[in-house]
């Protein structure tokens, strides 16, 4: 099992466009439900695609966000890629 004590969340720049262009509102529920995502590091989405450098990238959707992420155990990061609204 992997530690999730001190994962940062780090956000693309498409993921953090989105986020800053939502209401304030909508702004603190989508950085929450990133910062509580980040704390399950392993926690695997509702589907995964292997990217072109053979990462799994792991797709979850929660209420009406698609989140795109990967976890870099390394450096103990948590890459979100990228957020839809849907």
């Amino acid at each position: 099992m992997t530690d999730s004590t001190n994962y940062e969340p780090v956000l693309s720049a498409k993921a953090c466009s989105l986020l800053v262009g939502l209401p304030k509102a909508k702004q603190k529920e989508l950085f929450n439900l990133l910062s509580q995502l980040s704390q399950t590091p392993s926690q695997l989405g509702d589907y995964t695609e292997r990217d072109g450098s053979g990462r799994d990238i792991q797709f979850i959707r929660l209420g009406e966000y698609v989140i795109t992420y990967w976890s870099d155990h390394a450096v103990k990061e948590f890459r979100i890629i990228d957020v839809n609204c849907v």
